[in-house]
């Protein structure tokens, strides 16, 4: 469109739909682009994790995660399916020992008093 300072209700049917097409194209492009540059979403930046990169930093088998969550051994964001975890919760939970949810709740608690 080369006149953008004609009213919207003097538009064509055509002319709508060809701005409608642009401006969601420019936005969907801003959405899709990193602030690097790069084309795609960034998964860095990403803090939530599922089961399959749970299984790649603990070297535990599916099963054993899912019977440790159910347990409260393992930090977790959701129970529902899939699965989420906080990449950061996990890296912090295997740092600190892999103590269960419920020292993890009992040791904030204290540290708050």
């Amino acid at each position: 469109m080369s006149d953008l300072s004609k009213p919207l209700y003097s538009l064509t049917v055509g002319e709508y739909i060809g701005l409608s097409k642009e401006a969601f194209a420019q936005e969907a492009k801003k959405l899709l682009t990193n602030t690097d540059g790069t084309f795609g979403l960034s998964k860095a930046n990403n803090d939530i994790v599922f089961v399959e990169e749970v299984q790649e930093l603990t070297g535990y088998k599916k099963s054993t995660i899912y019977s440790k969550v159910c347990r409260f051994e393992m930090p977790v964001i959701s129970k529902r399916r899939p699965l989420t975890f906080s990449k950061k919760d996990i890296m912090n939970w295997l740092k600190d020992g892999k103590p269960s949810v419920m020292d993890l709740e009992a040791k904030n608690y204290l540290n708050r008093t």
